[in-house]
């Protein structure tokens, strides 16, 4: 699949964070891949959160939400398929060994057009 944008909404306790966002990238099929991305953090939002976030590390797992939302190209023979998808997750990081504790993610929208003309 050929990313062409790629933008996620990091957010903790309801609030919004910040944004990760990413252009122009190849993604395996059936696989896992590295993407290069740009992180744009609010940082008075992270100062707002201190205390709360102090308290989740003390914890051990910290939650965090994230909405996705990728545009891209799917590849399938000689076809190429126009594909835009979001999709929304809760996640808990476990800050011992810095894994995702657990993960719940939903798609919210899936839309693919007819195929792109070459």
């Amino acid at each position: 699949m050929y990313l062409r944008s790629l933008n996620v909404s990091v957010g903790y306790r309801g609030r919004e964070l910040g944004l990760v966002t990413s252009a122009g990238e190849m993604i395996a099929a059936r696989g896992s891949s590295y993407v290069d991305t740009t992180v744009d953090l609010d940082g008075l939002r992270v100062v707002y959160d201190a205390f709360y976030l102090l308290e989740d590390l003390a914890k051990g797992v910290v939650p965090f939400d994230a909405d996705a939302r990728v545009n891209g190209l799917l590849g399938i023979s000689f076809v190429e398929l126009p594909i835009k998808a979001r999709v929304s997750c809760e996640i808990s990081v476990n800050v011992k060994n810095q894994t995702i504790a657990h993960q719940n993610c939903s798609p919210e929208e899936l839309f693919h057009p007819s195929p792109a003309k070459s």
